[in-house]
């Protein structure tokens, strides 16, 4: 945000002299500065009452100039929270998607399924097409003149937007003398893309 209309001020400060809220995902307690007046109540508008799909109705930017204007005005934490956000259970928190829920403080994490879980129990032709999916979207597709589940360690490179030289040493670290006309299995491609972490 660069220069803010917001009156007042916290400390001696104006709102622009107060760092922003930098967090992932969405404003929780654990990760707002609550000696920022811009984040002492951000966290509090995350899933409002009544709100439903989304966990923050505007934009972040919005709700950290209501926390400001709280602070201007006087308001301040007078006690431990009796509610606690949780996360969704199948879908990354972010301030668009996946509104999450208030629950009691202690009330324990719901055991969260794996990506390995979800795709495991989705029915053959579900996964088959996620399988090709992905493959289309990291460039593992099968080319013609290569045999089915094997890829050339040049087209892995060129696919994965990465020099050549970095995968045949990824793969000399995996014990495996290659050249880039060599081919590797699928799951030796598999092996790159995590080692990579991409």
């Amino acid at each position: 945000m660069a220069k803010s209309s917001q009156l007042g001020l916290v400390d001696g400060k104006r709102f622009e002299d107060w760092p922003a809220w930098d967090g992932k995902g969405v404003p929780t307690r654990d990760n707002c500065d609550l000696t920022n007046p811009r984040q002492k109540f951000l966290w509090m508008y995350t899933a409002l009452p009544g709100v439903k799909g989304a966990p923050l109705v505007f934009p972040v930017e919005y709700w950290e100039q209501v926390s400001w204007r709280q602070c201007v005005l006087g308001a301040d934490l007078v006690g431990e929270p009796g509610l606690q956000w949780q996360a969704p259970l199948h879908v990354a928190a972010n301030p668009w998607l996946a509104a999450g829920q208030w629950v009691y403080p202690g009330t324990p994490e719901p055991e969260r399924s794996s990506i390995r879980d979800v795709v495991s129990s989705l029915p053959a032709v579900d996964r088959a097409e996620i399988e090709t999916y992905v493959k289309e979207k990291i460039g593992l597709t099968d080319a013609p003149d290569v045999p089915p589940g094997q890829y050339r360690v040049s087209d892995v490179a060129k696919r994965l937007d990465v020099p050549v030289d970095e995968i045949t040493g990824v793969l000399g670290r995996f014990g495996l003398t290659v050249t880039p006309t060599s081919l590797i299995g699928r799951d030796i491609a598999d092996r790159i893309v995590a080692h990579l972490e991409l």
